[in-house]
């Protein structure tokens, strides 16, 4: 891939993940102050509950997925495992710690595989 075509492909993904920020902010101000745990919450709240946690596992992966291993390509770099991305991100400062968008990743995983909801509290919580 050519130094410009890696630049490309991260401006389009900086752009995606701009818009999803937009949303999981409109989102995150939707749930603020509701109670962790769901009790007592009407359909139209569980509603943004989801909502919130569907555009944070979303917004996750953009990052993770298609800004990060497209800032390797701008670079140039060999592709690498999820280790390697999120590492090289903390070398470059763009996270204090790897270790976080490691959580962020598995808290991402939570969600994408809850079909039912089940695990609906303890994602939100």
């Amino acid at each position: 891939m050519k130094p410009d075509q890696g630049r490309a492909l991260l401006r389009v993904a900086l752009d995606e993940l701009s818009r999803a920020r937009v949303h999981l902010d409109y989102s995150a101000r939707r749930v603020a102050g509701l109670p962790g745990d769901l009790e007592g919450m009407d359909a139209e709240q569980l509603e943004s509950v989801e909502a919130y946690c569907c555009r944070f596992a979303r917004t996750v992966d953009l990052l993770v997925n298609k800004v990060l291993r497209s800032l390797d390509r701008a670079e140039l770099l060999m592709p690498g495992t999820l280790i390697d991305v999120v590492n090289r991100a903390e070398k470059r400062g763009l996270v204090e710690r790897a270790e976080t968008l490691r959580e962020m990743k598995d808290l991402r995983n939570v969600i994408a595989h809850d079909y039912a909801g089940a695990r609906l509290a303890e994602v939100f919580a």
